[in-house]
C-alpha cells in the first residue's frame, strides 16, 4: 500500500550504489522536500555484518554499528521498518544483470525458455540474496512500502562483460527488458515488495548502463559498477512517480 502520509518518512537503504540517490538530493537534481528522508547504508563488505529480524535490520558487532549510524542523519545505529512510510533500497546487492543476460541472450537466440522456468530462475536468485531476505522480513512486519531499485547494469565497456556473450543483446528492445522487469516485479509483489526496473533512459547495448550516467573518472578507476548524481535522479524520479508528491 502507497503512504498517504502528509509527508511521508522514507529511509533510503543501500550498500555504496546509495550514493548517487544522496547525490541527487545533495545537489537539488530532484526535489525531496515532500518527504522526510533519511538515509542508512555503507559500503557492501559492511553488509555481511548485518542481520534482520522482527522488521529491524541490525549491525551484528559495534563496529559495524557505529559505521552506519556514522552516515545518518540521526545517527541511528538500526534501521527500524516501523519508523518509516517507504523504504527504499538502493543496489543493496540485488543484482539481476546475470538473469538479464541469460534469459534475453536466449531469447535472442531463438532458444525456448518457459515462463514457468523462468519465473523459477527469478524467484530462486532473489531469494538467494541477502537484502532481498531483508526486504521479505520488514514487508512482513510493517506496514511501510518496501521500494527495491536492483543493482544497475553494468557501464558500457565493461571488460567484465565479454563482447561474444553481450554483443547478440545489443538488439534487447526496451520492450524486451521491460517483459522481464515485469515479471521480476510480479514476484516481488507476491513478498509484498515494489521491485522497480533500472531507468529506461539510462540503459543503452541491451544490458549496460550509458557512460553518461557512469561516476566522475570510471575508466582511470575501472570503475563500471557505480552511478553519478543523474543516475540518483532518474531514480528518484520514479519513486516521486510512485509516492505522487514532489517537484521534479
Amino acid at each position: 500500500m502507497i503512504p498517504c502520509a502528509a509527508r511521508p518518512r522514507m529511509a533510503v537503504f543501500g550498500d555504496s550504489h546509495y550514493a548517487c540517490v544522496r547525490m541527487a538530493h545533495g545537489l537539488g537534481l530532484v526535489d525531496l522536500s515532500a518527504i522526510d528522508v533519511e538515509y542508512w547504508g555503507h559500503v557492501g563488505r559492511r553488509f555481511n555484518f548485518l542481520s534482520c529480524k522482527d522488521g529491524v535490520i541490525l549491525p551484528k558487532d559495534d563496529f559495524t554499528a557505529q559505521r552506519f549510524a556514522k552516515f545518518n542523519e540521526k545517527g541511528r545505529s538500526f534501521l527500524p521498518a516501523a519508523d518509516f512510510d517507504v523504504i527504499l533500497f538502493v543496489g543493496a546487492r540485488i543484482d539481476v544483470t546475470d538473469l538479464f543476460m541469460v534469459l534475453l541472450s536466449a531469447a535472442v537466440r531463438g532458444e525456448f525458455i518457459s515462463s514457468g522456468l523462468a519465473r523459477r530462475m527469478v524467484r530462486d536468485r532473489l531469494n538467494s540474496l541477502m537484502a532481498y531476505q531483508f526486504a521479505q522480513d520488514f514487508a512482513a512486519h510493517a506496514e511501510a512500502l518496501v521500494v527495491l531499485s536492483p543493482v544497475s547494469f553494468p557501464t558500457v565497456g565493461s571488460p567484465k562483460s565479454p563482447a561474444a556473450r553481450t554483443d547478440p543483446l545489443r538488439d534487447c528492445t526496451a520492450a524486451d527488458r521491460a517483459k522481464l522487469w515485469d515479471m521480476m516485479a510480479e514476484v516481488a509483489a507476491e513478498d509484498g515488495l515494489l521491485l522497480i526496473p533500472q531507468p529506461e533512459e539510462t540503459v543503452v547495448n541491451g544490458v549496460f548502463t550509458s557512460a553518461d550516467f557512469a561516476v566522475d573518472g570510471y575508466l582511470e578507476r575501472a570503475d563500471y559498477a557505480h552511478r553519478n548524481a543523474a543516475f540518483g535522479a532518474a531514480v528518484m524520479r520514479q519513486v516521486l512517480a510512485l509516492l505522487k508528491v514532489g517537484i521534479v
